[in-house]
């Protein structure tokens, strides 16, 4: 009997790529651009920087309803809209870095270069602190890949490995699947007649 109704409620969950997911998905997407305002004639007043950002509020927020609030990473997306923060991303923060710090680095001839005594060229090699054996630097490497993945999937920063891990799969599947659905919205308004 329990495994009934554990599959009944596995069934009504949302899965990324199904049909639910997709229609809920662009159900929600829908009425978030409406509400937003970037569906509407009024977005022509809208400057793209703030399309760009209601669509992508849009985009998340049909993302964590159509996935339902069994993951983890849902849950922390949706509080995360709700409270109005918007997560930050790659492409978002390069070219405000690269035009706000109008840092240039000194001409060459400003620089000033030491002379090293030619008594003091000889070659230095390194000499290792300590042997690191390959599961040392198996374990420093899961440990840095964990923190980008902490830093990737939302509400990541609270989760042990292995929960992350998995947390990481379903919204890698999930992105996967919003992206699938959006091309299709796209193509459908491209394919209508006007």
């Amino acid at each position: 009997m329990s495994s009934s109704s554990s599959s009944s409620s596995s069934s009504s969950q949302a899965m990324p790529g199904s049909k639910k997911f997709r229609h809920t998905f662009l159900k929600n997407l829908l009425r978030g651009l409406r509400k937003g305002g970037a569906a509407a004639a009024s977005s022509r007043a809208m400057s793209l920087d703030e399309r760009r950002i209601a669509v992508r509020r849009a985009a998340d927020a049909a993302l964590a309803t159509a996935r339902g609030a069994a993951p983890r990473w849902s849950r922390s997306l949706a509080a995360e809209l709700s409270q109005g923060r918007l997560r930050p991303r790659r492409d978002d923060a390069q070219p405000a870095a690269s035009s706000s710090s109008g840092c240039k680095p000194p001409p060459a001839s400003k620089m000033m270069l030491r002379r090293i005594p030619r008594r003091g060229r000889r070659l230095i090699r390194a000499r290792p602190k300590s042997k690191a054996t390959a599961s040392d630097l198996a374990r420093v490497m899961a440990r840095k890949r964990a923190r980008a993945l902490r830093e990737i999937v939302p509400g990541g920063r609270g989760m042990d490995e292995c929960t992350l891990l998995g947390e990481t799969l379903d919204y890698a599947v999930s992105l996967k699947a919003q992206i699938e659905a959006m091309q299709l919205l796209l193509r459908t308004l491209i394919q209508a007649p006007k």
